[in-house]
């Protein structure tokens, strides 16, 4: 049979009807290679922040491996480490490789969220890399008895400037053997306290320590591709799905039909005929089925008759905002009060008003949420997608009563993340139905289970008022936002914790408004937080997209009140000189025609019109997307043909990565604004699979044009 190449395969397969077999004994090819697709779990090493080692090492061969506690959700942060690792240690980018969120191997960097893995992650990096050329340059000078100064580094080869002939590689000079170097810690500050240490692209020189400046960088700010990419396309990569360990079990989860409800009893001999059952596990009002083979512990989980009883009413879906907006709020945060709001708006000579509404969203994960875990004799090793390992040790050590120290997470990519997902979930069921039958279980969540059970975005009601004077000036902003929050206990508040009786005993409030990028004259924020109606966990920018739409939306109704094009009013507020450079970018490769909106063009059957909104996230990130939209006045179908988006973060580490994760925003943010809403019933989520959850699809992607600020002289971010 002639080979054909995977395109080819998927091109027929759309038309074909694709039979699998068995072989050897009824392990399928495709699980004989997954069962064979983990690696050996690598021994442990000390962990010690202040010491090199702990950081980063050199083979035999004069490969470069670097240990990071950040992790890469598919942002291309394992590429962009390399590059900057490979620039400060003189390096080939190919000869390093990164170990990523593994806490019996990694130091502790905090979470890979809210955008700094680069801001916060890479700094220890580099630090580290200039530490381990320093070392080496000494030793290599003490070698040819000549001072640092007169040696140069290329692709990890130091020569004698003057006397190219004498020169040695850093792998003779200590491939396979450990630095025994401290850390300066005068660079980065306390370096036990990694994730607060951040990025600078400015030379530093401290206690003889180079960190290199952007005119010594030969590989920051170009377009390294990816290195996932491709394993990714051939369809090699490994991700958490992918995990297989001998002796391996599988799980399944009983969910509640309620938020809230308590299990009255199980009924054991409804899955007596199942093949393969090993255990029903209860712990609590947690239930889960453990079976020798997938297919066996979804229908034990299928078949299962349970008991429940109570459990709370959800809302009327229809009146979803107005119970938000009714409930008795836990906490009011006053995020600014500037001026005098109520005063303004009195004596305001117009006052325009708005409210906006943002619906209960997923993150929504393409592959569900999935975990092995390996609990017995009083160890715990778990495998996991999660964003922040080093909290779910800590957590999920406390849940199944075992010391910190005995408990391992080793990170594995899961299909997206998009803030914190299930992923914390599932590892949390794996690891009690591991520690249950005491071999290892790997618990990947039905379809059903993502959308109907993991912590979700919330839902938001934002009024939004605004005092004008007689000239249509703003001089009163008064904005309020009902939501509950976004996060309540992190990854303590995982699912199965809660169903098997635990009390996380560490909340938070997040999620509420941010000031907005304008500069009014009297400026009123509030963020009411309500009880939880969902169990909620932070989705990508939390608060920021629903605060940004409510604020953006608000500013083009006053600027169309006035009969001022959108560009220009907010020329009149944005005081930033970096903010207004991004929006000029933005205008100008759009093609932005100056005229006041709305167009009077409603007499056609498609109406199209374009908008333009402006955003930041922190002290350094800011974007500008302008986007062309088109109306079917009879269907209401909305379509968007073409987004120009500028964006400015800092220096720009690989610019083609960075284009990439804006177009990724980009198209989430279009899903989410036209298509995601969780739906529901007075008992639970009823959108629980992608016909009821739509995201955006092929079809309706527009032509994305990408226009990069690159800030040399400012930090990097994001």
């Amino acid at each position: 049979m002639k080979p054909i190449s995977r395109r080819q395969f998927v091109r027929k397969g759309r038309d074909a009807l694709i039979v699998g077999f068995s072989l050897h004994g009824g392990i399928s090819p495709a699980i004989a290679w997954s069962q064979t697709a983990t690696p050996p779990i690598p021994s442990a090493k000390p962990v010690i922040p202040e010491e090199l080692d702990s950081w980063l090492s050199i083979g035999r061969d004069g490969k470069v491996t670097v240990y990071t506690g950040r992790i890469d959700m598919g942002t291309g942060i394992e590429t962009a480490f390399g590059q900057l690792i490979a620039d400060e240690l003189d390096v080939p980018f190919g000869s390093v490789k990164l170990v990523m969120g593994d806490t019996e191997l990694t130091p502790d960097q905090g979470k890979s969220t809210a955008s700094t893995n680069v801001s916060l992650g890479a700094q220890p990096l580099r630090v580290a890399a200039a530490e381990a050329r320093r070392t080496l340059l000494k030793m290599a000078a003490d070698r040819f008895r000549v001072s640092a100064d007169e040696l140069d580094v290329v692709d990890g080869i130091v020569r004698v400037r003057k006397v190219p002939s004498k020169r040695i590689s850093y792998a003779e000079l200590i491939g396979g053997r450990r630095f025994s170097t401290k850390l300066d810690q005068g660079t980065v500050g306390d370096l036990s306290q990694t994730l607060t240490a951040g990025l600078t692209t400015q030379p530093v020189r401290s206690g003889g320590l180079h960190l290199k400046g952007p005119g010594e960088l030969r590989l920051v700010g170009k377009s390294i591709p990816r290195v996932d990419v491709p394993a990714k396309v051939t369809g090699s990569f490994r991700y958490v799905h992918n995990v297989r360990v001998p002796m391996m079990l599988h799980g399944r989860v009983i969910r509640p039909p309620k938020i809230g409800s308590t299990l009255v009893s199980i009924d054991e001999s409804s899955v007596s005929g199942v093949a393969g059952l090993v255990k029903i596990v209860r712990e609590g009002n947690f239930l889960g089925v453990v079976a020798e083979r997938e297919e066996q512990a979804i229908e034990a989980a299928r078949l299962l008759k349970v008991e429940w009883t109570g459990g709370r009413t959800l809302p009327d879906y229809n009146d979803l905002h107005l119970s938000v907006r009714g409930s008795k709020p836990v906490k009011t945060d006053v995020v600014l009060n500037s001026g005098n709001v109520d005063s303004a708006l009195a004596g305001a000579a117009k006052v325009l008003e708005a409210t906006y509404t943002y619906p209960v969203q997923l993150h929504a994960m393409l592959g569900p949420s999935c975990a092995v875990a390996d609990v017995r004799d009083g160890r715990a090793t778990i495998w996991s997608g999660s964003q922040w390992i080093q909290g779910d040790r800590r957590n999920l050590a406390r849940m199944l009563g075992i010391p910190l120290e005995r408990v391992r997470i080793i990170w594995a990519e899961a299909s997206g993340s998009y803030g914190r997902l299930g992923c914390d979930d599932a590892a949390a069921d794996a690891a009690l139905l591991s520690q249950s039958v005491g071999r290892p279980v790997r618990v990947q969540w039905m379809r059903h289970d993502e959308h109907g059970w993991e912590p979700m975005s919330p839902a938001m009601t934002m009024d939004v008022r605004a005092g004008l004077d007689r000239q249509g000036h703003i001089t009163a902003f008064d904005f309020q936002q009902w939501s509950q929050s976004h996060s309540r206990g992190e990854s303590g508040n995982s699912l199965a914790w809660r169903l098997a009786g635990g009390n996380p005993d560490w909340e938070r409030l997040s999620g509420g408004p941010y000031p907005p990028s304008y500069e009014f004259p009297n400026t009123r924020m509030l963020g009411h937080f309500v009880e939880e109606l969902f169990r909620s966990i932070y989705l990508r920018a939390p608060g920021r997209i629903q605060g940004n739409f409510a604020i953006e939306s608000f500013v083009d109704e006053v600027a169309a009140d006035q009969q001022v094009d959108p560009v220009e009013f907010r020329r009149r507020y944005l005081k930033d000189a970096m903010a207004l450079q991004v929006l000029e970018a933005a205008v100008q490769k759009s093609g932005w025609q100056t005229r006041p909106s709305p167009r009077p063009n409603a007499a056609q059957p498609v109406v199209s019109g374009r908008g333009i909104s402006f955003g930041e996230h922190g002290p350094e990130k800011r974007a500008t997307v302008v986007a062309e939209v088109e109306v079917d006045r009879s269907s209401g179908r909305v379509r968007i043909s073409r987004i120009v988006i500028a964006v400015a973060c800092g220096r720009i580490i690989n610019p083609q990565g960075l284009r990439h994760q804006v177009q990724g925003a980009v198209l989430q943010g279009i899903s989410r604004t036209l298509f995601e809403a969780v739906k529901f019933d007075r008992s639970h989520v009823t959108s629980l699979d992608w016909r009821s959850y739509p995201v955006l699809t092929f079809p309706d992607v527009p032509e994305i044009e990408t226009a990069l600020v690159d800030q040399r002289d400012v930090e990097p971010s994001g």
